[in-house]
C-alpha cells in the first residue's frame, strides 16, 4: 500500500481567449496542481532482481487557478477565474528491478504501464462591480488512455515479513481536450506529474 503526493507538469494544452489586451495572465492553462495519491500494489518476485505484478492508483488534483483582472474606469473591476483540475485513476502492469536484493535496505527501479481513467474539470467565474455581474460557467469530461510510469525507490525491510520504502515517480496519461465539450476545445494531449509515494509492504 502506498499513500503520497502529487505535482502536475505542463500546461493543458488548451488557451484562455483575450478578452482585453491589457488582461494579465498566461495564455496556455494548466490542468491540474497539486494531488494527493494513494494506491495498492501486488508484486511476484520470480527472480530475486525482478518482480511483476498488478497495480491500481489515484490521483486526486486540487485546481489551478487562473486570474485575470483589469480596471475599468469608471465602471470598476472586471475579473475572470478559471480554475481547472484533475482526478486520475490508474490500473496497470506493475515492475521493479532491485538493484541489492539480498540487503536489508534495498534500492529499486519501479515502471508500469495500463490505462488511465481520468476526469477533468474547468470552472469559468466572471465578475464585474458595477454594474453588477456574476457568470459561472463549468465544464467536465472523462476520457480513457494509456498511462506509465517509472521511477526510482528505497525501502528497509524492519521485520521477517514488513517493509517501509520512500518511492519517485514521473507518471503520464493522455486527455483528449474535446471531451470537454467545451467550443473550440480539441486535442490530445499528454499530461505528466511527479508522485512521492510512501510504502508500506507485507513480505510472503
Amino acid at each position: 500500500m502506498f499513500l503520497g503526493g502529487a505535482v502536475a507538469l505542463g500546461h493543458s494544452g488548451l488557451t484562455e481567449q483575450q478578452a482585453d489586451p491589457l488582461s494579465d495572465g498566461n495564455d496556455a492553462l494548466e490542468w491540474g496542481n497539486l494531488a494527493g495519491s494513494y494506491g495498492v500494489q501486488y508484486l511476484y518476485h520470480f527472480q530475486p532482481r525482478w518482480a511483476l505484478g498488478l497495480e491500481y492508483n489515484g490521483n486526486f488534483f486540487d485546481d489551478a487557478t487562473q486570474t485575470r483582472g483589469i480596471f475599468l474606469p469608471p465602471f470598476g473591476v472586471w475579473e475572470r477565474d478559471i480554475d481547472t483540475r484533475m482526478d486520475v485513476h490508474n490500473i496497470m502492469a506493475a515492475g521493479r528491478f532491485t538493484l541489492n536484493p539480498q540487503s536489508g535496505f534495498r534500492f529499486y527501479v519501479p515502471f508500469g504501464a495500463g490505462i488511465a481513467r481520468s476526469k477533468a474539470t474547468l470552472e469559468v467565474t466572471e465578475n464585474n462591480l458595477f454594474p453588477a455581474v456574476h457568470n459561472h460557467e463549468r465544464y467536465t469530461g472523462k476520457d480513457t488512455s494509456f498511462a506509465y510510469y517509472l521511477g526510482f525507490g528505497m525501502e528497509k525491510q524492519f521485520a521477517e515479513h514488513f517493509a517501509w520504502g520512500l518511492e519517485m515517480r514521473y507518471q503520464a496519461f493522455w486527455f483528449n481536450n474535446a471531451k470537454y465539450s467545451l467550443p473550440g476545445a480539441s486535442g490530445k494531449e499528454r499530461h505528466g506529474y511527479i508522485s512521492a509515494l510512501l510504502k508500506v509492504a507485507y513480505l510472503f
